[in-house]
């Protein structure tokens, strides 16, 4: 099988859409020789605010030595940026030959009549497969959607983390936060320390109840004693001191206040981690964790990121992958406290048809000067005639362009000299500028 061919056939399993439960999983792992026993792991879920704290724990266990297995999604720009171990993504030849293992476990299932796993279940197999076969010290999981029957919930974690809940995929998890979070607290082990980030009254209730009856040690996010050290800034330059008494000064690595707490909970972990006197991760590697680790797409700002003059001058390029309303909620106080000096903020904006548009919309409008609005190449895509109506209607004036490279171009045009094009609504959007 060539790498083409690997994920010609991993997108066909598109088709079988989204299928919460363990059975399909549990038997793909047990035909692959269950890969995800015995890997140590961490295990992250959440709506908002994971892959962050996926991202800075790797960099601490990066900068301590140790190379773990990460697994996230979705990709931005490439699949293999899902699968890696330390900071090398899996090759292409690796991606082809653990496929061709995969496919063959999963035709076996479809002949003795059971049903077949689904894309995300795939892609989780393939990652166990690739953190086996390369050793590695400990595997970070960022759960795919919800948490009790995703397909990452097979691993037995050392760790577990709940970063903040809020409304998303509602047709699957429940359409109220409580609900939600019952689904998301759906990985706390008995017994396994979870760190809990800081929470909506109501889905905080229903984490510690779950951590209750497992007799799960709790750390919250809230009992680390914060301070800033360089002012009002952007990222945010502070110092942690945690319930245990340890102090870390660091200048984050990635923007936005929000990421205070998602820093808290990954520092977290790491001390839960080290407590458990089977990773060497000492205070120096934590610090330089926070100062080091990578998310793009997460208000990532890209100075001239418009990839071309206007007035002379270049256009910068926000990227964020903010695709529900919490997430817009998030983009829009960083504009509002980070870049208000702005002459112009043009949104770029493309979302998917199941998620609210006009939600989105209307927290963006009061840190916008207008939007141009496209429809992204896929199936599940809201057109962008749909979306220009939709944001007139939130009070923003918009322009409908053909594809995301034009709607870069007009976006970057109406921004002007000293403008700001900001690019948001889904993270395949990040992914067709990037890519």
């Amino acid at each position: 099988m060539t790498n083409a061919q690997a994920l010609a056939w991993l997108d066909g399993l598109e088709s079988l859409g989204i299928q919460p439960g363990l059975e399909r999983i549990t038997a793909l792992l047990e035909r692959l020789g269950n890969p995800h026993r015995d890997l140590p792991s961490v295990i992250v879920a959440g709506t908002n605010g994971k892959g962050s704290v996926v991202a800075f724990l790797a960099a601490m266990l990066e900068a301590a030595g140790i190379e773990p297995g990460v697994y996230t999604s979705p990709h931005l720009v490439r699949f293999r940026e899902r699968i890696r171990v330390g900071v090398e993504n899996i090759t292409d030849d690796e991606l082809a030959a653990l496929t061709g293992e995969v496919r063959r476990a999963v035709e076996a299932m479809r002949r003795e009549g059971l049903p077949s796993p689904t894309y995300f279940e795939a892609t989780t197999a393939l990652a166990f497969l690739h953190f086996r076969r390369r050793g590695v010290p400990l595997a970070v999981l960022e759960v795919g959607m919800g948490g009790r029957y995703d397909a990452t919930n097979v691993a037995t974690p050392l760790a577990c983390a709940i970063t903040p809940i809020a409304l998303d995929h509602t047709q699957f998890l429940g359409t109220t936060v409580a609900e939600i979070a019952f689904q998301k607290a759906g990985i706390v082990r008995r017994g396994v320390p979870v760190v809990v980030a800081a929470q909506p009254t109501e889905a905080e209730q229903v984490i510690l109840a779950a951590a209750a009856a497992e007799g799960a040690p709790v750390l919250r996010t809230s009992a680390c004693r914060v301070e800033p050290a360089g002012g009002f800034s952007d990222p945010p330059d502070v110092v942690f001191t945690t319930p245990a008494g340890h102090r870390f000064h660091a200048r984050l690595a990635l923007r936005g206040d929000h990421q205070v707490d998602n820093a808290a909970t990954a520092l977290l972990l790491a001390e839960t981690l080290r407590d458990l006197d089977r990773f060497a991760i000492d205070d120096a590697a934590i610090g330089r964790g926070l100062a080091s680790a990578q998310w793009p797409g997460r208000l990532e700002l890209r100075p001239g990121g418009s990839r071309g003059p206007v007035g002379g001058a270049a256009v910068d390029l926000l990227l964020d992958g903010a695709h529900n309303p919490a997430g817009c909620r998030i983009l829009a106080g960083y504009l509002r406290h980070h870049q208000a000096a702005r002459a112009r903020r043009v949104l770029l904006f493309a979302v998917m048809r199941d998620k609210p548009a006009a939600e989105m919309l209307s927290i963006l409008r009061d840190v916008a000067d207008e939007a141009v609005v496209t429809t992204l190449p896929l199936p599940r895509a809201a057109p962008a005639p749909d979306l220009e109506r939709l944001a007139r209607d939130a009070g923003l004036p918009a322009t409908v362009a053909p594809d995301p490279s034009a709607a870069l171009t007009v976006a970057a045009r109406h921004a002007g000299k000293g403008g700001l094009v900001v690019a948001c609504g889904s993270l395949y959007l990040v992914g067709a500028l990037t890519g």
